[in-house]
């Protein structure tokens, strides 16, 4: 037999960013945080196109991907306005991430206080000296970003994924990726509004109950700092609304 010809994969230049993927990521991100809520009237092309220092050409063409993505609306002689989300928007692969509202927040909350216990009792029993090192690293991560809230949010978050990672299940690791800017936004609106002395407090007495393989303190403290961020949220209103300053 002849000997066989592998052909050498052939790639492409990356391409730089295009100015309307730019300027779809900026609009995009309004809505996601929630500075423009459903029925927001946008500036019109032009207004945009001054503010981003752009073509009209461009913000055109974001526009009309966040209409495709069912983000916007025209209305016709009036102007083009944030749409209401549908829950099926949630999972588009198109538009990963969630904006979320502070009612939002419990929701996640709610899937938090099922799924978190059961991942960190895992992780009791799989978590190996590598997971434990990288939780830790994390943790002091958290200690240094005090100040920033974003950074903490992103860093706490990264706590949790890696609890998962540590449980060895496809399922736990896989349904986290999925929704990882969910998780990433409700976390960010948490810490804003309640600052950083739970994460801290119960972060590290979980990481120590992991260290000791102790499950049911570990089940036992989640399940605590998941209840105990949904009770200091209501206590600052239905939505939510309530600033640490610290």
């Amino acid at each position: 037999m002849g000997r066989r010809v592998t052909e050498k994969p052939v790639l492409k230049p990356v391409r730089k960013e295009r100015v309307s993927r730019q300027v779809f990521d900026q609009l995009k991100e309004q809505i996601v945080k929630g500075k423009w809520p459903a029925g927001t009237k946008l500036p019109s092309e032009n207004e945009l196109a001054k503010q981003l220092n752009v073509s009209r050409v461009s913000v055109r063409s974001a526009l009309h991907m966040l209409s495709a993505l069912g983000l916007l609306e025209t209305r016709h002689g009036e102007g083009t306005y944030v749409r209401e989300l549908s829950g099926d928007l949630y999972f588009n692969a198109l538009f990963p991430l969630l904006a979320l509202s502070r009612t939002n927040i419990f929701d996640v909350l709610e899937y938090r206080r099922v799924m978190d216990p059961g991942a960190v009792g895992l992780a009791t029993e799989r978590a190996t000296e590598e997971d434990l090192a990288e939780l830790e690293r994390i943790y002091h991560q958290m200690e240094e970003y005090t100040v920033d809230y974003k950074a903490f949010a992103r860093a706490d978050l990264e706590f949790h994924l890696t609890i998962a990672k540590a449980t060895r299940n496809p399922i736990f690791i896989k349904v986290n990726t999925i929704i990882r800017d969910i998780l990433n936004a409700s976390m960010e609106g948490i810490v804003r509004a309640l600052g950083i002395r739970d994460g801290l407090h119960y972060h590290r007495q979980i990481l120590q109950a992991l260290r000791d393989k102790d499950a049911v303190k570990a089940e036992g403290l989640m399940r605590e700092h998941v209840d105990r961020t949904i009770q200091r949220l209501k206590e600052g209103g239905e939505k939510g609304e309530v600033y640490d300053q610290r």
